[in-house]
């Protein structure tokens, strides 16, 4: 089984994890000899490998959940288009001016 894991270690430790000198299998460390910060956890992440049940609780879900790592870059959605546009397009005095303009010849 191969995991990764993402903790805070020095090169040489993980070169020593690398070449298995130092026992360790798969990147996975003891917090006992690790020097991690207080309150830090570390994460294992499988890739293209289900879940080892240690990992799993009694309904066989993940028993820990982290927040996405997903990024909105998108100025508009479908739904605040219109109305971010126009609050958007009327921060410029000249369509304010317009609109009036536009709403006297009308009447």
């Amino acid at each position: 089984m191969r995991a990764l894991s993402m903790s805070r270690r020095s090169p040489e430790k993980v070169e020593a994890d690398l070449s298995g000198a130092g026992g360790n299998l798969g990147g996975q460390t003891n917090p006992e000899t690790e020097g991690s910060e207080e309150g830090s956890t570390q994460r294992r992440i499988f890739v293209n490998e289900p879940l080892p049940p240690e990992c799993l609780d009694e309904d066989d879900s993940p028993s820990q959940w982290f927040s996405r790592n997903k990024i909105r870059t998108a100025k508009y959605t479908p739904l605040i288009f219109v109305p971010k546009n126009l609050w958007l397009q009327f921060h410029n005095v000249a369509n304010v001016y317009f609109l009036f303009v536009t709403i006297l010849a009308v009447r």
